[in-house]
């Protein structure tokens, strides 16, 4: 039965949040049976406390059922055209009934000014693979940030007429944040080691320059990152921000950034 007209999203509070974690462990362990190596989830999957972290610093909404409470959505800020889908999670008896969909439709509704919407699941998850596919998401990379396993990376237009523009390198300045860039790996420098001022720990680091019809910049890849991006790769850098480094304009991908291989 398709409950999708019963279906609404409000955004959630911090009183939702155990209700909210007990929906997200259902869901989430149900993931074995498409292809997850072992029982488990997203970070923070099986905490309130995480919930309500989430609620501070991303839109956080509770998928209802009428008046039942019975999923969440999580969006995150990429900039004002661009928003990327963190987490959706439906409890597991509403599965394959029209409430993921519609809950999808209603939440993508709230943002009338976005252009690009982005989002990333594991490989081995063939229930999301064709719910993403059927929602009209094209996968467009690979997101390595994991070595353990590749995830894949989609995005949707909401207006294909209207394309979302990526910066272009010539036009990025020290300071900008919540950068979108794409282009082709033409260098890459040797990895070097270097210590941490904050931690004192030792960290790689490599730089790549990065080129597209405008011009070149340099991307900065920290640690898991040098090994996402080599010669002849054509990447994509989502919500990175720019610095300036002996004058030299750097792009950087970030702690809330992502850094996609694209196909």
């Amino acid at each position: 039965m398709n409950l999708s007209i019963k279906v609404h999203v409000a955004q959630a509070i911090e009183e939702d949040a155990e209700g909210l974690v007990e929906i997200c462990k259902r869901a989430f362990e149900t993931d074995v049976e498409v292809g997850a190596p072992s029982l488990g989830g997203p970070p923070g999957y099986d905490s309130a406390l995480a919930q309500v972290r989430l609620m501070g610093f991303m839109d956080y909404y509770k998928v209802l059922l009428e008046d039942q409470l019975v999923g969440g959505v999580i969006v995150g800020y990429c900039g004002e055209r661009h928003r990327v889908l963190e987490r959706i999670f439906v409890d597991p008896e509403y599965h394959k009934r029209g409430v993921g969909s519609r809950a999808m439709e209603l939440t993508m509704g709230l943002y009338p000014r976005v252009k690009l919407w982005t989002l990333g699941t594991p490989e081995w998850n063939v229930r999301t693979k064709r719910f993403y596919e059927k929602l009209g998401f094209v996968q467009v990379g690979w997101d390595l940030a994991d070595p353990s396993w590749r995830g894949r990376w989609y995005e949707k237009l909401t207006d294909p007429s209207d394309p979302y523009a990526m910066k272009g390198a010539g036009e990025l300045r020290d300071g900008m944040r919540n950068v979108d860039f794409e282009g082709t790996v033409v260098e890459k420098s040797i990895v070097r080691a270097v210590r941490s001022r904050a931690r004192g720990e030792m960290l790689s680091v490599a730089d790549v320059a990065l080129e597209d019809e405008t011009g070149r910049v340099v991307l900065t890849l920290w640690n898991e990152q040098v090994r996402q991006a080599n010669v002849e790769d054509r990447v994509r850098v989502e919500n990175g921000y720019v610095s300036s480094y002996r004058g030299v304009t750097q792009l950087n991908v970030g702690r809330i950034g992502r850094l996609i291989t694209l196909i």
